[in-house]
This record gives C-alpha cells, sequence and structure tokens, in this order.
C-alpha cells in the first residue's frame, strides 16, 4: 500500500520556511526559560488531547440540594467538569471555556476552574476573557488580557498600566517593548512612544522589527521625515516576514519606487510559491497603508511571538523513533504549540483582520487534523484582503482533507478562471481529480503544472509522482514508470515514492527483485507506517512468500484496525495459508469499516466463495477469485533488503485484480495513493 505520508500540498502548511517565515530564529534555552517564567504556570493545568485531563473533582467539594426537579449541585458540577474535560481533549477550545465557566459558578472556592475557563477563553478567542483576566492571580498573560481589553476600547491609559504591570520575563521582554510604544501612541505620545523603541532597536535579531514599528509610529504621528528615516534603516535590517514585506514596499510605493517595491514583492514570492496566487492583489495594494490603527500594530506584536514559536516549534520537533507512529514531543514542545496558539487568539482579538495569524492558527489546527475549525478561522478573512485568493486555496485543500471534494473542486476552478497561469492551483485541480478518481482530468491538470515548472527543483518530485498516478491509472505503465523513476533521483529517500513504485513494478510484472528493494528501502524509512508495512506485506503474498508476508499484514492491521483494505489483505493471507476461518472474520471485518466498490466486490466474492467451500456439499467448479489463487513459493523470501525475490506465484490473469489497499482509490495498480490519502503532496 502507498504511504499516506504526504504533507499538504501548498506550502503554508510547512512547519518550516512557511509564508510567514520571520528569518528570525532564537535559542531553544530562550523558550524553556521563558514558558517555564510565564505560561507554564497557566498552561500546565490544561486538560488537553496533549496533556493530562483533569483530576475528577474530589470530595472537598459540597453537595447541597438544588431547586425542586433539578439535579444536586455536585451532579451538575461533575457533568459539566466531565464535558469540559472532553470538550478540551477533542480540541473545543470554546465548549471547554463555557463549561469550565459554569463550573467555576458552582465551586467558586476551586480556583483551577476559573484558571481552566480563563485559558480556553483564550484559545477559543472569547471576549470572556478579559472579565476571567480580572479573577486570576497577577501574572503575564491576565495583565496582557487586561492591556487588550483596554487597547480594544481606547484606553490608552488602562492599556499602559497593564502593560507596566505584567511581570519581567523572556515573553515580555519581546512584546513589551511594542505594546508600551503603541498605547503611548493611541495616547498621542509620539516622541515618548519613539523612545520606548529606542532601546530595542538594537537588538542583534529584532532590532530591525522595532525599527520597522518606530517608522510606522513616527509615521502616523506626523514626523514624515523622521519616518523615512527609519523606513530606510528597517530596510537593511528587517527580516522577511509577509507584515513587513507589505509595510517596506508601500513606503517605497510612496517614495515613486514602484519598481522596487514590485521586485520586493517578486522576492517574497520567490521564495514562498503558495503566494503566487496573490501577486496581482499584492501589488494592486502598494497604495494602501498596511497599519492605520495602533490595535492592527499592536496584534502583530503577538503575531511576532507566535511566529518565532512556529519556527521553534518546527525545530525542536524530533523525527520519529523506531516503534512511534508520531514524533515524540516533551512538555516544553507540547506547551509551545499551546502557548503559540494563545498569542494568535489575542492578536486576533486586537485585530481580526489579521490574515497572517489567521494562517497561522488555522495551519495549528490543521496539524491536528482539526480541520473544520481550520476552515472556520479561514472563512473570516475579507474577499478583498489582498491574501484573500491564498486563503481560497487554502480551503479548497481543507475541503479535500474533510472529504468535500465537489467544494474543493468548485474553489479551485474558480481560482483558476481568474489566474490560469498558476501552477500550484493546477496542482491543486490534479490532486482534487486523482482524488475523484478522474484520471484523465488528473492527468493533464498535473501536465499543465509541469509546462508552467520550468526546470524540475525541490518538491517538483510531487508533480511527477502525481502525474504517474494518473499514467497508470489510465493503462500507461510505460509513462508512469518513467515518471516515477524520474521523481526518485530527484527525492531518493522519499518513501511514498519508493514504496509506489515497488509495488507498481510487482503489479506488471516488471523486475520483482528490484521491486521488492524499493519496498524494503521504504519500510527501512517509514518503519512505523502502517499503510508502508501493508503495501510490503501484500506484495511479499503476491510474491507467494507468505511466511514473509502474513506478520507484516498482521501488524498493519495491528495500526489500522478499520481499514478495509488491510482486513482484506489479511483475510487473503490466512486463507492462502489454509487458516480459514481467521480468513473469514478479517474479511467480515473488512466488509463492515464501509470499503469502496471495488474492494467490496472482492471482499464479497471471497466471503461468498469461503461460504461455498464451507457448505455440506460445495460446488464441484465454483470460480476461484484471483486473490485466492496465490500459491506459496517453494523457497522463503530473504529478509535483507537487497534480496533477490522469487518470481510472483500467482497467474497473469491475476496480475490485474489484486484489491485495492487504498479504499479510496479505484481502477488497476490500486494500492498507490489517491484522493485524500495523498493529499496533494506536489507543492
Amino acid at each position: 500500500m502507498a504511504g499516506a505520508g504526504a504533507a499538504h500540498g501548498r506550502g503554508i502548511w510547512h512547519r518550516a520556511a512557511h509564508t510567514l517565515d520571520s528569518g528570525f530564529m532564537l535559542s531553544s534555552r530562550f523558550w524553556r526559560v521563558a514558558l517555564l517564567g510565564a505560561v507554564v504556570p497557566l498552561l500546565g493545568i490544561i486538560p488537553n488531547r496533549e496533556t493530562h485531563a483533569a483530576a475528577p473533582v474530589t470530595s472537598r467539594l459540597t453537595t447541597r440540594p438544588g431547586p425542586a426537579g433539578t439535579p444536586t449541585v455536585t451532579q451538575s458540577l461533575a457533568t459539566n467538569v466531565l464535558v469540559a474535560t472532553i470538550a478540551a481533549s477533542e480540541g473545543d477550545n470554546a465548549e471547554a471555556a463555557r463549561t469550565f465557566t459554569r463550573a467555576a459558578q458552582l465551586a467558586p472556592s476551586y480556583r483551577p476552574f476559573v484558571e481552566r475557563a480563563f485559558l480556553y477563553s483564550i484559545l477559543a478567542g472569547s471576549p470572556d476573557a478579559a472579565r476571567l483576566a480580572r479573577q486570576q492571580p497577577p501574572g503575564v498573560v491576565p495583565e496582557l488580557v487586561m492591556g487588550n481589553a483596554a487597547a480594544i476600547a481606547s484606553d490608552w491609559a488602562g492599556a499602559l498600566a497593564h502593560y507596566d504591570k505584567a511581570p519581567d520575563d523572556p515573553i515580555m521582554n519581546i512584546v513589551r517593548p511594542l505594546l508600551r510604544a503603541w498605547a503611548l501612541q493611541g495616547m498621542g505620545r509620539t516622541d515618548d512612544a519613539l523612545a520606548a523603541l529606542n532601546r530595542a532597536q538594537a537588538d542583534h535579531l529584532l532590532g530591525g522589527y522595532y525599527t520597522l514599528h518606530a517608522a510606522l509610529i513616527a509615521e502616523m504621528g506626523g514626523q514624515a521625515m523622521r519616518a523615512d528615516t527609519l523606513y530606510r534603516r528597517a530596510l537593511d535590517m528587517s527580516g522577511g516576514d509577509l507584515f513587513t514585506t507589505r509595510v517596506l514596499t508601500h513606503w517605497l510605493y510612496r517614495q515613486g519606487k514602484a519598481a522596487q517595491a514590485r521586485d520586493m514583492i517578486a522576492a517574497k514570492i520567490a521564495s514562498m510559491a503558495a503566494l503566487e496566487p496573490a501577486r496581482p492583489a499584492l501589488v494592486a495594494a502598494l497604495g494602501r497603508p498596511v497599519v492605520t490603527r495602533p490595535q492592527q500594530a499592536m496584534a502583530q506584536a503577538y503575531g511576532l511571538l507566535a511566529l518565532l514559536m512556529d519556527q521553534q516549534n518546527a525545530a525542536e520537533t524530533p523525527p520519529p523513533k523506531p516503534g512511534e507512529d508520531h514524533p515524540a514531543h516533551d512538555h516544553d514542545i507540547t506547551t509551545l504549540r499551546s502557548t503559540e496558539q494563545m498569542m494568535l487568539r489575542l492578536s486576533l482579538m486586537l485585530d481580526p483582520a489579521n490574515t497572517e495569524a489567521r494562517i497561522l492558527l488555522s495551519a495549528l489546527f490543521h496539524a491536528e487534523d482539526e480541520n473544520q475549525q481550520a476552515i472556520d478561522v479561514l472563512a473570516e478573512v475579507s474577499p478583498n484582503d489582498p491574501m484573500a485568493v491564498v486563503i481560497r486555496a487554502e480551503e479548497g485543500e481543507l475541503d479535500m482533507a474533510l472529504g468535500h471534494r465537489a467544494e474543493a473542486e468548485r474553489i479551485i476552478r474558480g481560482l483558476l478562471r481568474d489566474a490560469p497561469t498558476d501552477r500550484t492551483l493546477w496542482c491543486d485541480m490534479g490532486d482534487i481529480m486523482l482524488g475523484q478518481g478522474k484520471w484523465r482530468e488528473a492527468l493533464s491538470a498535473y501536465t499543465h503544472a509541469l509546462a508552467l515548472s520550468g526546470t524540475l527543483e525541490g518538491d517538483d518530485w510531487r508533480v511527477l509522482f502525481g502525474q504517474s498516478i494518473a499514467y497508470d491509472r489510465l493503462g500507461d505503465w510505460k509513462h508512469a514508470k518513467a515518471g516515477l523513476t524520474q521523481a526518485l533521483r530527484m527525492a531518493p529517500n522519499e518513501a511514498e515514492l519508493l514504496n509506489d513504485l515497488g509495488y507498481s513494478m510487482v503489479e506488471h510484472g516488471d523486475d520483482p527483485a528490484t521491486a521488492e528493494n524499493y519496498l524494503r528501502r521504504a519500510l527501512a524509512l517509514s518503519p512505523d507506517d502502517g499503510q508502508i508495512r501493508d503495501s510490503v506485506g501484500w506484495v511479499e503474498l503476491r510474491l507467494g512468500h507468505v511466511g514473509e508476508g502474513l506478520p507484516l499484514l498482521e501488524r498493519a492491521a495491528e495500526q489500522m484496525p478499520q481499514d478495509p483494505a488491510i482486513n482484506y489483505h489479511l483475510g487473503v493471507a490466512y486463507w492462502v495459508s489454509g487458516r480459514r476461518l481467521e480468513a473469514v472474520d478479517a474479511w467480515q471485518d473488512a466488509a463492515q469499516f464501509h470499503p469502496d466498490p471495488p474492494d467490496q466486490r472482492k471482499i464479497t466474492a471471497a466471503l461468498a466463495y469461503a461460504a461455498s467451500q464451507a457448505a455440506a456439499h460445495p460446488p464441484a467448479h465454483a470460480t476461484v477469485p484471483a486473490d485466492l489463487r496465490i500459491t506459496p513459493a517453494s523457497t522463503p523470501a530473504p529478509a535483507a533488503s537487497g534480496s533477490t525475490a522469487a518470481a510472483p506465484a500467482v497467474s497473469p490473469s491475476a496480475a490485474g485484480t489484486a484489491a485495492s489497499p487504498n479504499p479510496q482509490t479505484t481502477g488497476p495498480a490500486d494500492n498507490r495513493p489517491a484522493g485524500d490519502k495523498k493529499d496533494g503532496a506536489h507543492k
């Protein structure tokens, strides 16, 4: 079975060097000190999917009767805590905030409930966060929330007081100068605001970012010459985040340097191809100011923290260890993710139109497979936003991840009407067509994308991969193999490529020894991928190496017990091993897990044949399903990855009728990714 581990297609979802790359990286030690000092004391109590669930309500909470006909207070409290804990574990922060708030009202002396209600209200973006902040002990997060609430109300003196009151720690050392400066500017004290940023501008990592904000403050305060000086300095110092690019290109445009501004946008797009659809809108927006109110710039301060945390999270996420299905995360990394989400929510409270914050927040939800929440975050982006076209494309991919293929197709077709030469959109269209089994349309889309690519490099192997799958589904193995081979030259250590090429070669009777080598390499690269393990086991079985294939298929079924195709394969392995009852059990399991029609037909045929053989008088000439004609090879297959495999011990007529281990696909050689299992691996 081909691997389903392909990254979501557009680079905006990648955890490193994405669209919003800040260009800065702070030390691992810095973040650990910052988290231990500021946020862990609060986040440590959150019972979500990455931390331990909340402890049950203890007997210290008293029981007293409620009004007639209603449950007791303890029953109501227990219900709220249970609902809140479940909601938190499922990532439903809004429900967790509501139910922990009710629990806090029922048990006002039990501090953890109001603390949890406060933090979940932040993570949910609820306006209740400001009210709950006033009930918290002194700390960084409560003061930031109360300061933001004052800033939203244009109570600049109140905002400044809260920002000044927040305890010193590494996070406040970054964000306090920006928040104070903009609160002072809100009060009309431009000189004091600029003075608040003087020391920060000398910072060797973030000095350019502070200088950029100083330029914006000077411009908003009517000090045009001083602003120009600061903009020139920022141009030489700043990193490459999108906010900085947009602010500086707006200034260049107003200086009469439109060509230089366009070149700067082009350079940003060259570093992040996902921005290509937004090029016309970004150029058209050059004449519009990026910041018109202090709250917008203050929101960017939190956005900066989120960007830095995002990069640090990517840098510190360890690779998988043998025996792990997912990378291990220490508590600091887990907390870093929650803190990043908190910073993004604080940013959006100040400026709901902060598109960059919405992109990052949506990416966090997507990384946790909370794709509907990811869509909901993006849905609030204005259609007039310069990034709207990129947002729409992301919504299309998220719809694909949710199985909303028709909606995804509608979105991408609409975008292609406006941007017919956008290579990335053509890749998206190829993914969507592949997911719907429209092989010819998929081939056309991928071929169109390749024609727009010029020299193939980097992740372009993914385009070749998609094109090859389409070729193979259309019965053109020659072109499919050529594309897969070219893709493998570009990415020789991609397990999904090795897996797909090896499986396809066996299906087509093409050099089984080399095919087995590819598959063993794929499994060595991704030893915990259940689908790859199934693929290797199924191919070993097809080659007659039953002793090799059966343990792999059993392990794959343990990893993915509700996958109908894997259960079907395991049933075949049991059948050819003479374990008939276990085979029937596996096929019955496969039938109840909603297989796609091609798999359903194979499962039904296998069960019917098994029933006929178990009858008191088996029919003399019952048709044996092709997969059940596999005969064990006379000698076992060697275990080494470079071993020589025996020729396939299956009749030629069976070669094209093996079951599809991927329930999303149809057509020949169905053990390759398609649809949402491939998930648009091309950008």
